[in-house]
């Protein structure tokens, strides 16, 4: 029975869908930023002082990858997808795809912070690594007059309805999932639409139909209305899986809710709306319009090779349950916690008490991202660098605002300088004493040793450091910021400090 449900469950694709799908999967992978195609970039754009290998690339013993390499890896990429896409040397170009593309998604994981607008793809390339299609494909054209010989049998199992079944659970999985963060995490700000209400307001100067957005500001109604059917889609994305009448609707609900972020917030989620190609019905879609009864699949066998794709199946959707309980962002899974704050306005986001500091830092090392909040957008910082001036009647400025507003380079991208910072402090606090988080001269902490890095990259980025005396990376509380790291500007000032490690 389980098997019969992971081959049978959805029809096959066909070659025309095959090619369709991976050419403009290509397409919008190559022009939609910052997808791992440009990898490359975004690496040699990321100082190392920043990046956060994943964990899977660490058991691997792989840190920092040279653009140049990168480089390498996207071209023979590319070449892979365009061989998959007419069908040629199937399975295998699809399989090099997918490791190609993964490896870059991997790396680029470890630049861009909390980022979930690739996962889509990324599990459309694994799905299809399982699908052979040999009609509208260079393997089935050239068998046919070239004595070409087909790596697979034609009524082989990859020829079921396997691969659009394991996407549709790892998509259906993505909206679920971003559904139970926004329960989590921000539960009575998305209730009663306030957390929607405050990120429209700061997506509002990048919103793509901005009386639309204007209006959902202006009625806190609208945006109730308007969060709680965000919710409803998202929770019941689940019965896209097991209800055949209820499947289409659901996924162009999830379409039209991408349309409408796309239409008053900044994300754009086109690589997402794509990959729902395969979960639709098409021989049925077909069937109605010509009239024709649908073409019966030739996929016949039910061995050994059917129980291991079920196997397959089911094991990912353990892993995917795990991952959602657990709450677990370790790559190349996600919970899609993003914009799941339920954050009602800057000036009330719930800062922890400094003598919690050590006790939310614990548990928050622990996986429990409740214990210490993440920010989703700029408004909402806990932690952040303060340049210091030279002049003691101004005010300090926050770097990442300072180098903007100097027009100079950001060296790394606001969600990965974030993340950074979040698990900078986290690091911090529990390497110094229960009570006392605040910055200390006696022992170089993590917080004052990444500020050495960050100092040379400062100057070097800034015109004016020398109006600037020192770097502070401060984490707010109820009680005030409290300072966690300091370090001069001047590099004579910095190797006259104590350098000893703890």
């Amino acid at each position: 029975m389980i098997i019969y449900w992971w081959l049978h469950q959805m029809p096959p694709l066909s070659g025309i869908l095959r090619a369709v799908l991976y050419g403009g999967l290509l397409a919008l992978c190559l022009t939609q930023r910052p997808t791992p195609l440009f990898a490359p970039k975004i690496i040699a754009e990321t100082e190392p002082a920043f990046y956060t290998p994943v964990s899977a690339l660490r058991l691997l013993g792989i840190g920092w990858v040279r653009p140049q390499v990168l480089m390498v890896i996207r071209n023979l990429t590319i070449i892979a997808w365009v061989a998959a896409g007419i069908g040629l040397l199937q399975p295998i170009t699809a399989i090099l795809t997918f490791i190609g593309f993964a490896f870059l998604h991997a790396v680029n994981a470890g630049a861009l912070g909390a980022n979930h607008s690739s996962h889509s793809a990324l599990y459309t390339l694994f799905g299809m690594c399982f699908s052979v299609s040999y009609d509208f494909s260079f393997d089935g054209l050239l068998a046919e007059h070239a004595g070409w010989p087909l790596l697979v049998a034609r009524d082989s199992v990859l020829t079921s309805g396997f691969a659009p079944t394991l996407l549709l659970v790892m998509l259906a999985y993505t909206f679920f999932a971003a559904g139970v963060a926004k329960l989590r995490f921000g539960w009575q700000g998305w209730r009663n639409g306030s957390a929607l209400h405050f990120y429209l307001r700061m997506a509002q100067q990048t919103a793509r139909w901005p009386w639309l957005s204007q209006l959902m500001i202006a009625k806190p109604r609208l945006c109730c209305m308007a969060a709680w059917g965000t919710l409803i889609v998202e929770l019941s994305a689940l019965v896209a899986i097991f209800s055949w009448q209820l499947r289409m609707p659901m996924v162009l609900a999830w379409i039209a809710m991408h349309v409408v972020i796309l239409w008053v917030m900044f994300p754009a989620y086109y690589i997402q709306m794509w990959c729902y190609l395969p979960l639709f019905d098409w021989p049925w879609l077909i069937a109605e319009i010509t009239g024709d009864g649908p073409v019966a699949p030739p996929f016949i066998d039910d061995g050994a090779a059917a129980a291991a794709l079920a196997i397959v199946g089911c094991t990912v959707s353990a892993m995917l349950l795990y991952v959602l309980v657990a709450s677990s962002e370790q790559w190349p899974f996600t919970s899609v916690p993003m914009y799941s704050n339920g954050t009602a306005d800057a000036d009330r986001i719930p800062l922890p008490a400094r003598t919690e500091l050590h006790a939310r830092a614990t548990k928050a090392a622990r996986g429990c991202h409740t214990s210490w909040g993440r920010a989703w957008v700029d408004e909402e910082f806990v932690e952040d660098i303060w340049v210091r001036p030279a002049d003691s009647n101004s005010k300090p400025k926050r770097l990442w605002l300072l180098l903007f507003e100097e027009g100079t380079t950001t060296f790394v991208r606001w969600s990965q300088y974030a993340k950074v910072l979040r698990e900078l402090v986290i690091e911090d606090v529990l390497a110094k004493p229960p009570t006392s988080p605040e910055y200390t001269e006696d022992r170089l902490y993590p917080a004052t040793a990444f500020l050495r890095q960050l100092a040379p990259l400062v100057r070097a980025a800034l015109p004016t450091w020398e109006q600037y005396d020192a770097l502070e990376l401060v984490c707010r509380t109820s009680c005030g910021d409290v300072m966690v790291g300091r370090t001069e500007l001047a590099e004579s000032r910095v190797s006259s400090e104590p350098d000893e490690h703890h």
